[in-house]
């Protein structure tokens, strides 16, 4: 859930004309954690098993015991809630022939700060901050 204001920095002088507008956003946002599993060869045993990642193995998420992933449908039942919060800035360029036709092009830089550290993958260290950069297309229409 967030808020938000668009400014027009600039209107369309015609029909064939760019508005530039800035843009700003924050608000609350929830992640979404779940636990991810590896198909891996017991060194000890040669069997195959579903493990998923914890710091004790984590030696067998790197290794070539590595067979292939646990499968989509693992950890679903495991996901927990990570509450946070977003902010985003970004330039936008509507253009159009008429005026009933949207579209444009949005640039901007975004950034997410959760309450607790996020594990993403093995062997990195967890953040609590994470910063984006994208392009956006956007096509519509006007009644």
């Amino acid at each position: 859930m967030g808020f938000g204001q668009q400014h027009i920095l600039g209107q369309k002088g015609n029909k064939n004309g760019v508005a530039i507008s800035a843009v700003y956003t924050g608000g609350l946002s929830i992640g979404l954690l779940r636990p991810y599993y590896l198909e891996v060869q017991d060194p000890v045993t040669g069997d195959n098993k579903v493990i998923k990642y914890s710091l004790q193995d984590s030696a067998l998420f790197l290794g070539p015991t590595i067979i292939g992933s646990g499968g989509f449908g693992k950890g679903w039942g495991e996901m927990k809630m990570k509450p946070g919060a977003f902010a985003k800035i970004a330039l936008r360029f509507d253009y159009g022939r008429f005026n009933e036709t949207v579209s444009g092009i949005e640039l901007g830089l975004s950034t997410e700060f959760y309450g607790s550290k996020i594990p993403i993958m093995a062997m990195q260290k967890d953040k609590q901050l994470f910063f984006q950069a994208y392009i956006s297309l956007l096509f519509g229409s006007r009644k």
